[in-house]
């Protein structure tokens, strides 16, 4: 996901695809990183849930699902508070992720790539809080009416908003050996006007996939 730099020395087309993801999810423009990092989250997600759909046992993921095996808050409030603090505290998770870069790359963004096929595989497995055990067949239309998408694009919002907040950097690979060096402090971020924007926008965003999510439990444990 490097713009600048690769570990693969010569090159080829793998490395040229990585370039130009790179590229892109670490544009100057933050509307620019946002869509690239959401096509590539919601491309792993997608892969995820399919294959899982058709290749995995049912509910394989029920018991590594805190969300599953939280019992009803007893309200849509109660349960909506519930879910939205799980998932603030998940995004200021990858949030601080981000402290850390590898030469071009924050840690942030690898946590989502990473989060998504788990969560694609928690909708092929039927592993959901909501109609526990039942798989979610792949298609279009499941996407407007879960609230699942919804998260995901909160959280690359949020993320990709965050990007400058780095204190630690790896200035080059191999990155299983390179050291981080820590290269600024927390006094020395600062957020441009449209990455605030889009950091409200992503905390709205979620808070309106956790409400319509709240509902959802409600109406099946109520």
């Amino acid at each position: 996901m490097d713009a600048e730099r690769s570990e693969s020395g010569s090159g080829g087309p793998l490395t040229g695809t990585i370039r130009t993801v790179g590229r892109y999810v670490n544009h100057d423009d933050v509307l620019v990183r946002f869509a690239s990092l959401w096509l590539l989250v919601a491309t792993a997600f997608t892969v995820s849930w399919v294959g899982s759909y058709y290749l995995l046992p049912r509910g394989l993921l029920l018991g590594g699902n805190p969300a599953a095996t939280t019992e009803y808050a007893g309200s849509v409030s109660r349960e909506f508070l519930t879910l939205f603090g799980w998932n603030v505290g998940v995004s200021l998770i990858a949030v601080g992720a981000n402290a850390f870069r590898s030469v071009n790359t924050p840690l942030g963004y690898v946590v989502e790539v990473v989060q998504a096929p788990r969560y694609g595989m928690v909708w092929g497995t039927g592993s959901l809080a909501v109609d526990s055990g039942a798989r979610i067949a792949p298609s279009l239309s499941v996407l407007v009416e879960r609230s699942g998408p919804l998260e995901i694009t909160a959280m690359v919002a949020i993320v990709v908003a965050t990007r400058s907040v780095m204190i630690w950097h790896q200035e080059s690979g191999p990155r299983w050996t390179e050291e981080f060096e820590r290269v600024r402090s927390p006094r020395d971020w600062s957020l441009t006007r449209r990455e605030w924007a889009l950091l409200l926008a992503g905390y709205l965003l979620l808070a309106v996939a956790n409400y319509r999510e709240a509902i959802a439990i409600a109406n099946v444990a109520g």
